[in-house]
């Protein structure tokens, strides 16, 4: 939050799937006190995304870029609890600016195959990033740069928050795109 803080003197918007939004937060205090009750109920990521997707923060021309971070332990749903990962992607694809809206999925949760799309999405997405936990991110980098590739806490905590805005760090987790080498 600080850190968001010192980037936009204006706060930062934080929405969540099942209750009114936070806009315009300057401190962890605030955060703290939202997160006291438990996220809970259904995963609507589509229509939460889709607000922030058509603000005008979203939108080419407007001063600042939009870095948006998504924390989620699996499928989005649809109203009724179904698993709609379909509509995300073509809301990601079509409805975004990925010129000027960059999005960092944070993956909380040990079950890979719940966020599997979102892996695929990191590979072929502009300004999208997927970020594990600091030590499942370590082992990718090490496994990819050789295991004596240094990967510190520093590192991961710079990649979650701008691995979506820079290619170079959104990169360190993964094949090349155009020749499966290391980047």
């Amino acid at each position: 939050m600080e850190i968001g803080v010192i980037l936009d003197s204006n706060g930062v918007d934080v929405y969540f799937l099942n209750r009114a939004p936070l806009l315009n937060v300057t401190n962890s205090q605030s955060i703290d006190q939202a997160f006291a009750q438990p996220p809970k109920g259904l995963t609507p990521l589509v229509p939460a995304l889709r607000r922030i997707f058509q603000s005008a923060a979203s939108k080419p021309g407007h001063d600042k870029r939009l870095l948006v971070f998504v924390a989620t332990d699996g499928a989005p749903t649809d109203d009724k609890g179904k698993v709609d990962i379909g509509s995300l992607e073509r809301l990601m694809r079509k409805e975004r600016q990925s010129n000027t809206t960059h999005v960092a999925f944070l993956a909380c949760t040990d079950d890979s195959s719940s966020v599997a799309y979102l892996s695929e999405w990191d590979r072929t997405m502009t300004n999208v990033d997927v970020i594990d936990d600091y030590k499942t991110e370590r082992e990718e980098v090490r496994r990819l740069r050789g295991p004596q590739s240094p990967f510190s806490y520093g590192d991961y905590i710079v990649k979650a928050l701008i691995g979506a805005v820079d290619p170079h760090l959104d990169m360190l987790d993964e094949f090349s795109r155009n020749n499966n080498s290391n980047r």
